[in-house]
């Protein structure tokens, strides 16, 4: 190592001497030997190797530069005590490594660790203690760093505070302030390092690796792969530095420390210190990313065999697996729970037990293992190692040739733990493991609904990517304000799986809660759920064609309902459509996924589609597509209608429409596309050498379409087209649309050689639908179905329902104002008016059993709650007294009962 010549330091500043060479200032010594004293500090405006030789050679200006600096001047008070405690060299790390040079550079942090158990005494700098005493409590001047002087938090000075013997420690302006051994209680709480470890070091101790780790879960470091290069020393391990791996280098110390001991502790990370469950939802790698995952493991301890197999028998009887019977009046069970217990005795002391193999594949151990109920698949496997009296436990799930590790499950295990070989993962290709999902809600607005948020993070633009690592989850909240309706969309991916949910808010529409709260609430259901909502996700049905699932969900208090569509494209990324549609009354809350099939890689169409399959194949703009011939009838773009029998009867035009609904149809937005059509023409030679000619090539036989100068024109695939079919979704609901049409000058069939056919049954070109462009004809088009003018129809049985119910509520509500007829007579005697006070006491009384026979058979029939579920907060039923006394019911009362 290189070590400052304190002396001539010094005597320089004096200006006494003039150091002329390296040797002069560094000297390499062996640190076995020599004795030296050693700074431990916070880096700030420092000064490098090649500044601190090079120091009397550089202009008098940088020079000063240099002298001026906070590294300088600590560099200069750290040679006066080195010079007051009579050592006459000293280590910095800012200056006495040429970090110029890698393998300089990777040398000394392999050796550091030793470098700072064998000085003889350490500085350790306080910079940010400006009183002088050490702290011994939180303080608010150390906010940023968690209360303490920021030395205690940063990732080096760890190894600095354990490897020295003697540690004393100096405040802002040098002056003593404690050490390591009078000052070890307070040492112990501020950094969670036991008192014995201070005094006295790791030598001895038997500890474990999530007990070493836990002691830098907090720390931070400036470069990301220091986090594992400063812990290098404290394992006994070396690798190569190589800074910009990122969290790789954790990874690789791991794997190192592996290869060094068999404690198994260092699997036990993330563990919650009260369950010994998995407190960090994470899948994947059984390896830790980073320190910070070891945090609250401290109780973490190993068990050697002898002890494992006296643990592992209390975990059975504790867990009660597979207990014998009270009752087993002949011992058999009995008998086969000791055989059980022996065979875990024996292989718990086997030599296969201590040994971990690393390879590509994974980390070989030899374990026990305890199946889970939930899947096959997934197992617990059982540590060697204990937290708070209990053995520590991982949930694993079998991935092909590895195990993955999961989140922990809660369930009630009843097999038997046997000893397997478990290959570990402990490297995967992140990518692999994270998914894209792509979010169009774009046309939500549509009844007034609007994004407002995502939980627990932010949701920038349409798609975000979520990984199985973390399970991740992202709850996105929509409203309505002036209906007080919302609902929330969560997005999860959960060992390896996509899901979507759907949650309403169902409070009272006067209850005032903030979206964040409501989505909040949402994230911790989905989130408590989410194997569940991954159970409940569909599975593609048809490899070769784009399914897509939908799931509608009634908004409760409204006519709406909350409309996703999930669709898988693209190495299993995800696509999801969120949307507001009118319901019509027929779900009982959530339904299930129903497959949607729609088409994917054809010609562009605005929004999803599903075509019907024409007897013609073309291809345009390179897309394969299939298309109808003339029928004739006079059909266009944009016509829709009925299709029965390869037949569309003409209904209408959304161009038609367009002019109805003030939509001026000439604007550029809803122009159509034109798109260049080519076939198979090159397969026939007769008229492959042809220019301008395309052959559609018939699927239902032998007589194909020869186009001639054909052209492709489409709908616009834009969010105007796509808004507009959606505003005509209620009234054209089940009607088919034409899509795209073929034009051309001439058209005549042919034979599979491309020779045209002379025979009577040819089609005759002036026979055929005109186009709106002179001297052009529309032979073929293709017929889609919008996905948005595919509806859910009402039930049968509830409209038979809702129709009794009108009759019986009409009923009641006739019967009731006749009884109100006023009574007039012609004598107006005291008599007369007692018996008209009478009869109307005695009418008011019947009308209040009817109405109050009204109310209780429509909350009996159907159920107030059940009601607002679909007609919304019912104030009908509040009002009808009030409506009866009015003699009968008003015509907006009647029209809204009707509609419903």
């Amino acid at each position: 190592m290189k070590l400052l010549n304190v002396e001539v330091v010094l005597n320089r500043e004096k200006g006494i001497q003039q150091a002329k060479s390296e040797q002069d200032i560094l000297k390499e010594l062996d640190d076995e030997t020599e004795s030296y004293a050693i700074l431990s500090h916070r880096w700030g405006v420092e000064v490098t190797y090649e500044e601190m030789i090079g120091l009397m050679q550089m202009e008098e200006q940088n020079r000063e530069e240099v002298r001026m600096r906070s590294g300088y001047q600590k560099i200069i008070k750290s040679c006066e005590q080195a010079k007051r405690d009579e050592y006459k060299w000293l280590w910095i790390d800012t200056c006495c490594i040429d970090k110029r040079s890698s393998a300089e550079l990777s040398e000394a942090i392999n050796a550091m660790y030793r470098w700072y158990q064998n000085a003889r005494v350490c500085y350790a700098y306080l910079n940010d203690v400006e009183k002088s005493v050490f702290p011994i409590e939180r303080d608010g001047r150390f906010a940023k760093s968690n209360g303490w002087p920021e030395w205690f938090m940063r990732g080096w000075t760890l190894q600095e505070l354990i490897a020295p013997e003697q540690v004393e420690f100096f405040s802002k302006d040098w002056v003593l302030i404690g050490n390591k051994q009078r000052l070890a209680p307070t040492l112990q709480d501020i950094t969670g390092i036991p008192r014995d470890v201070l005094t006295h070091g790791l030598a001895g101790k038997r500890l474990s690796v999530t007990q070493i780790m836990s002691w830098a879960a907090r720390r931070k470091t400036t470069r990301v792969e220091d986090r594992a290069y400063s812990l290098m020393g404290l394992f006994g391990v070396k690798m190569p530095m190589l800074y910009g791996e990122g969290k790789n280098a954790f990874r690789r110390l791991l794997l190192e420390i592996i290869k060094e001991t068999s404690d198994h502790s260092i699997f036990a990370w993330g563990i919650d210190p009260f369950s010994l469950g998995p407190r960090m939802p994470r899948t994947g790698s059984v390896l830790a990313e980073d320190p910070s995952n070891f945090q609250f493991c401290d109780n973490i301890r190993k068990v050697e065999p002898d002890e494992f197999v006296h643990e592992l028998v209390k975990y059975v009887d504790k867990s009660k697996l597979n207990k014998p019977r009270r009752f087993d009046l002949l011992g058999r069970n009995r008998r086969a729970h000791r055989r059980k217990l022996v065979a875990l005795r024996d292989a718990a002391c086997s030599q296969q037990f201590g040994t971990f193999t690393v390879s590509n594949t994974g980390i070989q151990v030899w374990l026990p293992v305890i199946s889970l109920p939930d899947s096959p698949s997934h197992y617990r496997a059982i540590l060697p190692c204990t937290g708070s009296g209990t053995l520590v436990t991982v949930d694993l799930v079998s991935s092909g040739t590895s195990f993955d590790r999961i989140p922990y499950s809660h369930t009630t295990l009843k097999a038997y733990p046997e000893f397997k070989t478990l290959h570990l993962t402990h490297h995967q290709d992140v990518n692999e493991k994270r998914r894209r999902f792509t979010l169009d809600d774009k046309h939500a607005s549509y009844y007034g609904f609007s994004r407002c948020g995502a939980h627990p993070h932010k949701f920038r633009g349409n798609a975000v990517t979520l990984s199985s690592l973390t399970d991740g989850l992202v709850v996105i909240v929509y409203a309505n304000d002036d209906a007080r309706s919302r609902f929330a969309v969560g997005l999860g991916y959960y060992r390896g799986q996509g899901w979507v949910h759907v949650i309403c808010d169902g409070h009272s529409p006067t209850q005032e809660e903030d979206w964040t709260e409501f989505g909040s609430r949402a994230y911790d259901r989905m989130w408590k759920a989410r194997a569940k909502h991954v159970q409940s996700m569909p599975e593609r049905e048809h490899a070769d064609r784009d399914d897509h699932f939908i799931k509608h969900v009634h908004l409760p208090r409204s006519i709406w309902a909350a409309r996703v569509v999930w669709g898988r494209w693209e190495m299993d990324n995800f696509k999801v459509m969120v949307d507001v549609e009118q319901c019509p009354g027929c779900c009982d809350g959530p339904s299930r996924w129903t497959v949607t099939d729609n088409d994917s890689g054809d010609i562009d169409m605005p929004g999803l589609m599903k075509t019907v399959p024409g007897p013609y194949l073309l291809e345009v703009d390179g897309w394969e597509a299939r298309f109808d011939k003339w029928s004739g009838q006079l059909i266009g773009l944009g016509d829709y209608g009925d299709y029965s029998d390869g037949v569309l009867t003409r209904t209408g035009s959304i161009f038609e429409d367009m002019r109805t609904l003030g939509i001026v149809s000439e604007d550029t937005t809803y122009s159509p596309v034109v798109s260049r059509v080519s076939g198979w023409e090159w397969q026939m030679h007769e008229i492959h050498n042809q220019d301008n000619v395309a052959v559609a090539r018939s699927a239902i036989g032998d007589r194909h379409l020869a186009l001639r100068q054909p052209k492709g024109i489409s709908l616009p695939a834009n969010d105007s087209t796509v808004l507009l079919l959606k505003t005509l979704s209620i009234r054209l609901a089940g009607k088919h649309l034409v899509t795209t049409v073929i034009q051309c000058s001439e058209f005549y069939e042919v034979d599979e050689d491309g020779k045209r056919s002379d025979s009577g049954n040819d089609l005759v070109s002036d026979s055929v639908e005109p186009s709106i462009e002179a001297g052009m004809l529309t032979p073929l088009y293709t017929i889609a179905t919008p996905q948005v003018w595919r509806r859910h129809l009402a039930c049968a049985q509830r409209k038979e329902r809702f129709k009794s119910i009108r009759e019986h509520f009409y009923a009641l509500v006739n019967m009731v104002p006749a009884l109100f007829s006023p009574w007039v007579g012609p004598c107006h005697s005291y008599c007369r008016q007692r018996q008209l006070a009478g009869t109307e006491l005695h009418r008011k009384s019947v009308n209040k059993r009817k109405k109050d026979g009204a109310i209780k058979f429509f909350s009996d029939l159907f159920g107030l709650k059940y009601l607002r579920y679909y007609i919304g907060e019912i104030t009908l039923f509040e009002r009808l007294p009030s409506m009866i006394e009015t003699d009968s019911l008003s015509d907006s009362s009647k029209t809204a009962i009707q509609c419903r």
